[in-house]
Parts: C-alpha cells; structure tokens; sequence
C-alpha cells in the first residue's frame, strides 16, 4: 500500500502540467537550491522552501524529476513529504557517492528502474569523484534505465549539473553526455542546471549528438520563455534559460513550461522548475 503523503501547510495552487496519461511521460528539472544557514524567515531557508517544494512535486506528479544541489537531508525531506511514489535515484559528487548530490525521482506507479548509473564527467568517467577542465570541485551525471509499465517502451534519464566556473568543462561535459546517450542506444531525455543559457556552446554540443532543446519543439509552449533563475524575485520573460529538458530525436514533444509557481507564496528554490511532457515514437 502507497504511504500517504506528508501533510503540508503551503496550499497547492494549481499545477503548469499536472499529471499526464500515457504515453504522454511528464519530465522535469529543478535545482533545489542545496541547504545552507539562514535566517528562519529568509526566501533561501530550507525550513521555510521544503513544503513548497513537496507541494510543487505532488502537484505536478512528474513521471521523472531530475534535481540538482540535493544534500541528504532534502532527500530525506522530500521523499518523507512526497510518500513513497517516488523512487530516489540520487548519488553525490564524492568518491564514495556522498556529498552534494545529483539525481532522480521516478513515479514507480509508471516506470520501473532496470538499471542505475553514474559517470564522473572528467577525463575518467568511471572514476567517481574524478575532476577535469579545472571544474570548481567533483562533477557527475547519474542516469537511470527506465521501463515505461504503460507502454512498454525502455529509455534512458540523465540528470547532471554543469560547472558554475569553467566554460571548458561545461563544453567538455556535454560532449561526454552526447556520447553518453549514443552509446546507448536508447530514447533518452538528459535534464539539467546547465549553468549555461540555451544556444550556447554546450547545448549546441548536445544537439549535435542529437539530444536538443525539448522548449524549441515543443508542439505547445504552456508558458512565457521565463528565465530559469528567477533567484527569488520577479521571473523575466527572454530571461537566460540555465535549466532545461534535452531529449533525443525519438521524442514527440507535445508541451513545455517554465513554472514559475509559489505554492503557499514561496518560491521552492532560487532556479525554476523546467517541464517537458514528451512521448516516444514507436
């Protein structure tokens, strides 16, 4: 039997996408923006941010969340909120897989994990903890091989997290996500805090390994082109989008949104939510 959710405070406005039924597969992207001290009532305090988060997460009903800056005890946190809908495939940066943390949430009513990956994006992908390209610290990209229960279809999620300093390893990281999904083989859906807007070197990188921008092909755009790093304050249409879905060319892309909702007026982190409602062809 499914745990219910944890009960929130912050109410749910209604959701940008909400839940989709197959084949349509409803993909997002947030960074979480990872704990750090602050003041209780601060717009970046975790205490205040975690229930708008869970709020977001339920609402929408994601079939596969990707996020980014996760420490443990969001994790903990969000999963403890959320009821066991969502399977954790979350892994951090460290050598042994602590730390900081990258990852997936995937609705096991929908999909089924069949495999679990991690690659070190550096010179030495299979070394985890492993650093190039004079990255700020550890960078990774964790991946998961999902079989879709409705319709049968297997393909691959990927939620990474770009560097903030080098624009040598942000090229050098999207050139190994795009052989990443080629060597394998598979539909796929690569999501992302670029740390990089949309067109710049790297997701042009990707779109030569033909993983592209989900926003451009889209069939209908739910909302404004937002920027994705709204930091708190007011979002600004034709802002940079730093955050994005990428799919493969396999992928029908019926919708796309940037969210800019405030479930109970709080903002769940500094970046905004990226969705992508995608179905694959046969």
């Amino acid at each position: 039997m499914q745990d219910a959710p944890v009960a929130s405070d912050a109410p749910v406005d209604p959701p940008v996408i909400g839940p989709v039924d197959a084949p349509a597969v409803h993909c997002v992207t947030l960074n979480l923006r990872r704990r750090v001290p602050r003041p209780a009532g601060h717009p970046d305090a975790w205490e205040r941010r975690r229930d708008a988060v869970a709020a977001l997460v339920t609402s929408e009903a994601p079939t596969v969340l990707a996020v980014q800056e996760a420490l443990p005890t969001q994790v903990a946190d969000l999963t403890a909120r959320t009821g066991s809908r969502w399977e954790p495939v979350v892994v951090g940066r460290g050598a042994r897989g602590g730390g900081e943390a990258v990852g997936l949430l995937t609705d096991r009513e929908r999909v089924r994990v069949v495999e679990q990956r991690t690659w070190a994006l550096s010179r030495t992908p299979s070394r985890p903890g492993s650093r190039s390209w004079a990255t700020a610290f550890p960078r990774h990209a964790v991946g998961a091989v999902l079989d879709d229960l409705a319709t049968g279809t297997r393909f691959l999620a990927v939620a990474t997290h770009l560097d903030v300093v080098s624009p040598w390893a942000r090229l050098r990281g999207a050139q190994l996500l795009g052989r990443i999904v080629r060597d394998g083989g598979l539909p796929a859906v690569v999501m992302a805090d670029w740390n990089c807007p949309a067109g710049s070197a790297p997701w042009r990188a990707l779109a030569e390994a033909g993983v592209t921008d989900t926003w451009s092909r889209a069939s209908r755009p739910v909302t404004e082109p937002y920027g994705t790093y709204p930091h708190y304050g007011s979002p600004r249409v034709g802002g940079p989008r730093i955050d994005g879905v990428l799919a493969t060319g396999d992928a029908v892309v019926e919708r796309a949104a940037v969210s800019t909702r405030r479930p109970g007026g709080v903002w769940p982190s500094d970046h905004a939510a990226v969705h992508a409602v995608l179905r694959w062809t046969p």
